[in-house]
This record gives structure tokens, sequence and C-alpha cells, in this order.
């Protein structure tokens, strides 16, 4: 997974305008997106940990068993805005 996937594209842009009405979006508000719903809950956690490890989000998450448990996004960071203005 790369981050000009489309599911990575969608999680970012999603996390992007949930976070200017909420304070922080949870592993289930993504899952629940409309964008993210054709997607399998595995791929979304690893989006979502491909942006937080690669800085485009601050976020907090927890792992079990190689999979993603839990996470929370508080905001987008200056290089996630820089890659959201250059899609």
């Amino acid at each position: 997974m790369q981050l000009n996937d489309s599911l990575v594209t969608n999680v970012l842009l999603y996390l992007n305008s949930a976070l200017k009405v909420k304070s922080s979006v949870t592993f289930d508000d993504v899952i629940a997106a409309p964008k993210c719903k054709k997607y399998s809950v595995s791929d979304i956690g690893k989006a979502l940990e491909l942006l937080r490890r690669n800085n485009l989000v601050k976020a907090n998450s927890r792992f079990g068993c190689s999979e993603l448990l839990e996470f929370t996004a508080t905001a987008i960071t200056d290089k996630g805005k820089d890659y959201i203005s250059k899609l």
C-alpha cells in the first residue's frame, strides 16, 4: 500500500473534512464513512497507520496481533495539508 492508493487518499480526505467539525476522528468513524465502506477493515487500518507513520496525520494508535485496534486522529499535519493541496 502506498500513499497514492485511492483508499489512502479517500481516508485522508475524509479525515480532513471530519476534523473541521470534530476534535477527533476514530477508526470506527472512518470505517463508517461513505467513501470507505467498500474497503475492508484491515485495509482501512493499514491506510490509517500509513498516514500516521508518514506524518500526514497526528494520531494515537494501538495494535494487537498485528491488527489496528484503536485509532484516534486529532489533526492533519502541515505535510498532510500540503499533500491534499496537490491532489
